[in-house]
């Protein structure tokens, strides 16, 4: 099976997940023990998290023109992963331009927690578009034929050209959905936010009492 233009941004997008906590994790060490080398790796770190979430940013941009959200709580949880994923890449290069001055501090580390905490919450949304909606999945079912129109082979000629314009296209595309969104002109569908999907499951899952368990004990 070949790889489709849509399909960069998950293999991108594991990189600064992993980076983001490792850079935490040094840059605090480096605060408590006052290791000069390990602030400078932290610092390093710094710069490398910010350029791996930019390139699988660009590549999330383009992956939104080239998939189908079919409906209103799809499309407003793209729009919440992709305006979250823009603040924590816009975050990790403020905070790598804060640190190229700087030693680490107990600020910047925890300004790297938060941030951690809120690429899970943003990379939990990604995962339920994938798995609860069939974004980037039901494309895969397609003919060949329809499939290249909507996101041609990463390996092709026209990629590099197609993931630019895309990436172009989905930035101006997720700009103007915020700009009417924050101007009220907009509004987002509640249960986008993931909340209310957690609560259904929960929900659904069946009611284990205190007697179905003790009656798994019992003697035959």
């Amino acid at each position: 099976m070949r790889i489709r233009v849509h399909e960069l941004h998950p293999m991108l997008i594991h990189a600064p997940l992993a980076l983001l906590p490792s850079t935490v994790v040094v840059d605090l060490t480096a605060v408590f023990t006052r290791d000069r080398k390990l602030d400078r790796a932290a610092r390093t770190l710094w710069w490398t998290t910010a350029g791996s979430g930019l390139l699988a940013g660009l590549a999330g941009m383009a992956a939104s023109q080239e998939v189908k959200a079919d409906n209103r709580h799809t499309r407003d949880m793209m729009l919440l992963h992709g305006l979250g994923n823009v603040v924590i890449v816009l975050g990790a290069f403020g905070v790598a331009a804060w640190r190229s001055s700087r030693r680490a501090s107990l600020f910047s580390g925890l300004l790297g927690l938060g941030s951690f905490a809120f690429a899970a919450y943003t990379g939990w949304l990604g995962g339920e578009m994938v798995y609860s909606h069939g974004v980037g999945v039901k494309e895969l079912t397609m003919k060949d034929s329809e499939l290249d129109q909507l996101s041609p082979p990463l390996a092709s000629r026209q990629a590099p050209a197609r993931i630019l314009r895309d990436a172009v296209k989905g930035l101006g595309w997720l700009l103007g959905r915020a700009r009417r969104v924050f101007t009220g002109s907009e509004q987002l569908d509640p249960s986008a936010f993931g909340v209310k999907a957690v609560e259904q499951r929960m929900e659904r899952q069946p009611q284990v009492t205190p007697s179905d368990i003790r009656s798994e004990f019992r003697p035959v």
